[in-house]
């Protein structure tokens, strides 16, 4: 149940944090490590895209997705839709997202699916899909019966809330993972670089949270018993 809390001012925060954390990975693999590029002979440029789709692709609008329902003054069927359409094209952008890393890999010689990240990658991505699919079908076409999705909203909820806190760990982690590669080949462990990285992380967290937060505030009024408020 929603705390007495309007849920308004978190989104506020939410998207500041959102714009923030976008611009500071957007510097970092533009300006730090070279540019993004799909095809090209140094093959770091493919990696960077990595980062940049998970984090504005994935997390960022999914957190929006998420928050659709609490900041936007719509009726449900219309926060429905745009709920539905930000959490595929997160979803879209999360598999491209991970097809680079593997692009990077294979291309470079490195093993796949060797760590933490890789592995809670995999288990997320999949877990999101099966989240999109079946809030598709019950929630939107073709629909399932009153009883269905009133069974369904408060599962839906919980693991689209789990999930969300899966990835944002998870992309902490690799944030974790790379600055770690990086400074063990000679990247200035108190340098520019390392700052920013972490600095990002942290805000990506922040924008996590404040996400979550929304989730347990109170958002406009719903048309009828049977609107989900947050996933």
């Amino acid at each position: 149940m929603a705390f007495e809390i309007k849920a308004l001012p978190f989104t506020f925060v939410s998207h500041a944090l959102a714009v923030a954390a976008a611009i500071m990975v957007l510097v970092w693999c533009i300006q730090f490590r070279g540019g993004l590029a799909w095809e090209d002979t140094n093959k770091s440029l493919i990696f960077n895209i990595h980062p940049v789709l998970m984090l504005i692709g994935f997390i960022i609008l999914g957190g929006e997705a998420i928050i659709s329902y609490k900041s936007l003054p719509l009726k449900k069927a219309e926060k429905k839709l745009i709920h539905l359409i930000l959490h595929g094209i997160a979803l879209i952008l999360g598999i491209i997202g991970i097809y680079t890393a593997f692009k990077f890999h294979n291309e470079s010689g490195i093993a796949n699916l060797y760590s933490l990240h890789s592995w809670l990658g995999i288990g997320i991505i999949v877990l999101y899909g099966i989240q999109w699919v079946y809030g598709f079908l019950v929630f939107f076409f073709p629909g399932g019966s009153t009883t269905i999705r009133s069974v369904s909203i408060p599962w839906h909820v919980i693991l689209g809330v789990t999930v969300f806190i899966l990835a944002v760990a998870n992309a902490a982690i690799g944030f974790l993972e790379k600055l770690t590669f990086l400074e063990n080949s000679g990247l200035a462990k108190y340098g520019s670089e390392a700052f920013l990285v972490n600095f990002t992380a942290l805000v990506t967290i922040l924008y996590g949270a404040f996400v979550i937060l929304t989730v347990a505030t109170q958002g406009p009024p719903v048309e009828d018993d049977y609107s989900y408020s947050a996933i």
